[in-house]
């Protein structure tokens, strides 16, 4: 691998799958565990139950078998470093960053949490207040955009629900759900476990497999098939609020993180709406002065995926800000890009990748979303795989995916005018 890394992946005896990877002298290490546990498996269950997922990932931290919360921070934060932990549409993620002195103690305390956690019943009620301010607090940032446009865009897919949850979810979760729960998904074959930093893979692997033992058997549980209906029609969705401007996200459904039609959209991804030169940014902002932050949004899941602009505007620049996007669409499926835009698009895509690459914890995120969902990529294979795409391509890509006439819009702000 690039940038002078050192990778490998084991599987351990209990089924666990391990990826270390070397980086000499880099101050902190990362110890990342990835598990199959996100928010579309609150609806693989006879009774559906938003918020499950995110839910246990907070009692979960709440207390061992051993230890309370205090003190399991503690273990951690005593030694400089930091404990964490979030819940996504896909997964649940923990992760500690500490000096290289702390790598057991890492290892040993997030392997307390997911293998004897304390799961007690007098915590649950607790926590729902403290889970409650965090889903309404989510409802006043961009997040309440981006979970409005999934329920939009997804019409059965467990995609299109929030990963935080409901209130109404929230209040219907109980203590034999949660363990439930628990026992299902917290499987050793549902797990990758990453550790970035100056290691040495052989002492890693024998700390890890010592205090992972426990974890409870279980082979790997993807996601059950699910087939959406397809987008016949646009659908336009919108949240009144009071605020100046009206926050826009234009988009469509495109595919999965395994397809191959995600390189071409990378690179579309990048020419319409990534930093000051894009196209869109350019003609709204430099040229129009309709808008002032205009971005793509690109989401790849593991069987599901989008593309969609976002931006904001004054209430009375609605109609003309889409008409722009839409614009810039139809001439990328009537003239595809210029060989200066492609070859500009993949050394975007190369520097930003390697600055994603920069830190260990980064590092570990992307091998572990990559390496749970799909399979880990080099830095080389990816830029690679990017640099093989076409001209021909993006068109291909341009003229499936963006069809302004089958779209979902989504905003919030004042009333629209029609």
């Amino acid at each position: 691998m690039g940038l002078g890394l050192d990778w490998r992946q084991v599987q351990l005896p209990n089924g666990l799958h391990l990826i270390t990877i070397a980086r000499p002298g880099t101050p902190v290490v990362a110890v990342r565990v990835y598990v199959r546990a996100g928010s579309r498996y609150d609806f693989e269950r006879e009774l559906s139950l938003p918020g499950l997922a995110h839910f246990t990932e907070h009692l979960l931290f709440k207390s061992t078998q051993q230890r309370e919360q205090r003190e399991i921070f503690a273990m951690v934060e005593r030694l400089g470093g930091e404990l964490e932990a979030g819940t996504t549409k896909e997964y649940t993620t923990f992760y500690a960053v500490i000096p290289p002195y702390g790598l057991e103690a890492a290892i040993a305390i997030l392997a307390e949490v997911l293998t004897r956690p304390g799961l007690r019943q007098e915590d649950v009620w607790p926590e729902k207040l403290v889970v409650l301010e965090e889903i309404r607090r989510a409802q006043d940032g961009q997040g309440i955009l981006i979970d409005h446009f999934a329920e939009t865009l997804w019409q059965v897919h467990p995609l299109r629900y929030p990963a935080l949850g409901t209130s109404q979810g929230l209040y219907d979760l109980d203590h034999e759900s949660l363990y439930a729960f628990y026992r299902q998904r917290y499987v050793a074959g549902n797990m990758l476990l990453l550790v970035c930093g100056d290691i040495e893979h052989e002492a890693v692997e024998r700390q890890v497999a010592e205090h992972f033992a426990a974890l409870l058997p279980g082979a790997e549980q993807p996601p059950l098939p699910v087939q959406d209906p397809p987008l016949e029609a646009s659908r336009v969705a919108h949240i009144e609020k009071d605020i100046n401007q009206v926050y826009l996200l234009a988009g469509v459904p495109t595919v999965s993180m395994k397809h191959p039609d995600r390189s071409a959209l990378k690179l579309i991804e990048r020419v319409l709406g990534m930093g000051g030169s894009a196209r869109l940014y350019q003609r709204l902002r430099e040229q129009a002065q309709l808008a002032y932050s205009i971005h793509t949004v690109m989401a790849q899941y593991e069987d599901a995926g989008y593309f969609a602009v976002y931006t904001g505007c004054a209430p009375e620049n609605v109609t003309q800000v889409l008409q722009v996007i839409f614009e810039e669409w139809d001439r990328l499926r009537q003239q595809g890009v210029s060989e200066d835009e492609l070859r500009a698009a993949k050394g975007n895509y190369a520097g930003t990748l390697a600055r994603r690459f920069e830190t260990n914890l980064a590092l570990a995120g992307i091998f572990g979303v990559e390496g749970l969902l799909h399979r880990p990529e080099s830095l080389e294979d990816a830029v690679a795989r990017i640099n093989a795409v076409t001209r021909d391509d993006v068109l291909d890509a341009a003229r499936t995916y963006l069809d302004a006439e089958r779209h979902v819009l989504v905003s919030v702000g004042r009333k629209i005018d029609e």
